[in-house]
């Protein structure tokens, strides 16, 4: 059973191979006598000024080819990214910026070379496929069609009519033997051209520079995000309490002498302003960079995240390689989630789970509450993009009204952020 699913996999593969150099024979053909025309005629004009024009054209059905061999490609397993080219603005001068783009040439000389190599690889894959079936069945009816002693095995000295038949057979089972490994050498004689010619570095570097700058962009901005919430709900809470302790003090201070029994309410008082402004610090210092979360792991700080809801939560958390900056995402998104899930979902039970897949971590909160839950700008779930984008991750979120809420987050594990741009504020011990 296993060898015919392995014999049927390569035979699928043979002919996927063999449309594969068939059509880009096919579509090479056209392409060359298309470019080699307008690269001749161009190149004759340009004192005319009308070859620049027909140069840029000329550019541009070499790129076109150049993406049809992408594709095709792609289809046999060989993946090659797309360039990035000038952008195009209104006017001659942003067409003619084409022609100071080293890809552009480089897919030109692409179309000379895959229509030099097509044309000897497609009759190769084209005879060796059929030369097998067509032997074996002139092994068979050879007998009446031809009845001389003077084909291949006599020249082997292999005389007689079965012998002859013996070796058709045998060369004609070696031939198609041999065919799903020629025919996936001359695609990987394409590829090999196409990766050396059409792999652009410098514009993969740019894409991956402006991701990089996107992705530093959006961790600034939620870090920014944190830093401003974290003034505010000092501003709100342990500040104003503060500021009452010191007023109940100095009261006190004033009333001892004359008051004892007021004074020591007051001082009690104190000392619960105080309580309550060191338990608001240690919450906010908790949303921000919880001591569990750097000593236990995030499994442990997920759990404790889950033990201090207010509604029923399970947990379910794999041990996930996660940077720093990425657990410390991992954390603020649970903890938005579930507060945000605590206020307005109406919940009565939700769960966590953080589990591997391939090269990303993902996170899924769930609850059974009324749902409208939305990551949109002015809602309660409208900062976790940003948080996620600062570590290559995304955020999506399925809501219906009536409920349940499914929130997905995926974080990569190997994010293109340093850590160092990456990481909230600390929190104070």
């Amino acid at each position: 059973m296993r060898r015919g699913v392995v014999i049927g996999q390569l035979v699928r593969r043979t002919v996927g191979d063999l449309g594969f150099l068939v059509t880009t024979f096919f579509v090479a053909l056209p392409g060359f006598i298309v470019c080699i025309t307008l690269l001749v005629v161009g190149a004759g004009t340009i004192p005319a000024i009308v070859g620049f024009l027909l140069l840029t054209i000329c550019l541009q059905a070499a790129g076109g080819f150049a993406r049809v061999h992408r594709n095709l490609l792609a289809g046999r397993g060989f993946e090659i990214a797309q360039p990035s080219y000038p952008a195009r603005t209104k006017g001659l001068r942003s067409r003619l910026r084409r022609l100071t783009h080293p890809q552009s040439w480089r897919e030109l000389l692409h179309i000379v070379l895959v229509f030099v190599i097509g044309t000897a690889t497609f009759p190769i894959a084209v005879v060796w496929c059929a030369s097998g079936p067509v032997g074996i069945l002139y092994a068979i009816f050879g007998i009446w069609i031809h009845n001389t002693d003077d084909g291949f095995g006599w020249l082997l000295g292999l005389p007689g009519r079965a012998a002859q038949m013996i070796v058709y057979v045998l060369l004609s089972l070696i031939v198609m033997g041999t065919a799903p490994y020629v025919l996936r050498g001359l695609v990987l004689a394409h590829a090999g051209i196409a990766r050396a010619l059409l792999h652009d570095e410098a514009s993969q570097l740019r894409e991956q520079v402006s991701q990089l700058a996107t992705s530093r962009a959006a961790a600034g901005e939620a870090e920014a995000h944190t830093l401003r919430r974290l003034e505010r709900d000092l501003h709100d809470g342990p500040q104003q309490r503060l500021v009452r302790l010191g007023m109940d003090i100095s009261a006190a201070e004033w009333r001892i002498a004359t008051d004892p029994v007021q004074a020591r309410q007051m001082l009690r008082s104190a000392l619960a302003q105080s309580q309550e402004a060191l338990a608001e610090i240690r919450t906010l210092s908790r949303g921000i960079a919880p001591p569990i979360l750097s000593e236990q792991g995030l499994r442990a700080a997920i759990t404790a995240l889950a033990a201090r809801s207010t509604v029923p939560t399970t947990v379910d958390v794999d041990d996930v390689p996660l940077s720093d900056a990425a657990q410390n995402a991992a954390y603020f998104v649970t903890a938005e989630a579930l507060a945000n899930m605590a206020k307005h979902a109406r919940a009565s039970s939700c769960s966590v789970e953080l589990r591997r897949a391939g090269a990303i971590a993902v996170i899924t909160v769930t609850d059974d509450g009324i749902g409208g839950a939305s990551a949109a700008k002015g809602h309660g779930l409208a900062g976790l993009s940003e948080r996620l984008r600062g570590v290559d991750g995304t955020l999506a979120v399925h809501s219906p009204t009536g409920g349940p809420t499914h929130l997905t987050a995926t974080i990569p594990l190997t994010s293109s952020v340093p850590n160092s741009a990456q990481r909230p504020v600390p929190s104070r011990p």
